[in-house]
């Protein structure tokens, strides 16, 4: 038996359960009693008991390249990116309830060639419900939900092959239930610490499915892993009219390589013109080591070449101007 494999996932969970209890033990130290008493207040006519906030923010950013008879050469294009974002927060004398609801879709045009390529496509949805233990701590249950809407295909020579589908609606689809402690350093950082969390992965089309991606035994339409999970959130107000936000998700499997820990990491920063007109730069890496990528294409002067295939780094990066509404 090997004994160093079998002590990783040992080690991985003891570490999370150290710092999860460390957390826990400054969660659930008494309320200081004006705190107390103030949580024991009835909700009724107590403005500072309950809060609650609803946001919705919406995004159109729109750019095009029209070239005729251009000495220098290149190629007309025309791109369109739309966002919807939605948040809902409610903050009880004891019970906290926060849900996100996301969705991007773009698409870039190059009349000249007649191609139509897919530059974003994104469903999340994510929910928690928090029953605080003191004034920066919460027992909180979570679960999230990520896909995409319009399938993609692989690239031939910087072409979508129609032939080629190489993901899908719910292929992959993601969900993630989590059991753990949400503490809330200040007022614009969250730090959600889950020691208990499923994660599960979906691929509900036949022909991905048969040929095993994602993660998935070929055949499969699903795969489950049990770990551990953490979610680093910022939303800053660096500015009057510049907001950075910043999400971190972070997920080991106890059983299978904890050290090889599955990323996800979203980077937003905002200039804001005016109420209507903002520029807006995002970045996005994501690093799953059940994820095969295109690493390396295969040589055609080398016989016998493959070129190289296996997990990487994804990076998305987006500077857009246009659109933006908000509403609440």
């Amino acid at each position: 038996m090997n004994w160093t494999g079998a002590f990783k996932p040992v080690a991985g969970l003891a570490w999370i359960a150290l710092v999860a209890t460390s957390a826990w033990g400054q969660a659930i130290s008494p309320l200081p009693s004006s705190e107390e008493s103030r949580l024991r207040s009835p909700v009724i006519g107590d403005a500072d008991s309950v809060y609650y906030n609803h946001e919705t923010l919406i995004n159109v950013q729109f750019s095009q390249v029209q070239l005729s008879q251009w000495a220098a050469g290149g190629q007309s294009s025309a791109s369109l990116i739309a966002k919807l974002d939605q948040f809902w927060e409610y903050d009880g004398r004891r019970f906290g309830w926060d849900t996100e609801i996301h969705g991007a879709f773009g698409l870039l045009h190059r009349p000249d060639e007649n191609i139509i390529l897919k530059t974003d496509d994104r469903i999340e949805v994510a929910t928690k419900v928090g029953y605080r233990l003191r004034d920066k701590g919460s027992l909180t249950a979570l679960g999230s939900f990520r896909t995409q809407m319009a399938p993609g295909f692989a690239a031939v020579n910087g072409v979508p092959d129609p032939n080629q589908v190489t993901s899908k609606f719910m292929a992959p689809g993601y969900l993630v239930l989590a059991l753990g402690l949400d503490l809330k350093p200040t007022s614009t950082t969250t730090v959600f610490l889950a020691p208990f969390t499923a994660k599960s992965t979906f691929v509900l089309d036949d022909s991905l499915s048969a040929s095993g991606t994602f993660g998935v035994l070929p055949g499969e339409t699903s795969r489950h892993e049990m770990g551990g999970y953490v979610r680093l959130g910022l939303k800053e107000q660096v500015t009057e009219n510049v907001t950075y936000a910043m999400r971190l998700d972070l997920f080991s499997n106890y059983l299978e390589e904890p050290e090889a820990v599955d990323i996800f990491s979203d980077h937003v920063l905002t200039l804001k013109v005016n109420d209507w007109l903002s520029t807006t730069l995002g970045l996005t890496l994501i690093y799953d080591k059940d994820v095969e990528l295109v690493l390396r294409e295969p040589d055609p002067d080398v016989p016998g070449d493959s070129g190289e295939v296996g997990p990487g780094v994804q990076l998305k990066q987006i500077l857009a101007v246009g659109l933006s509404l908000k509403f609440s």
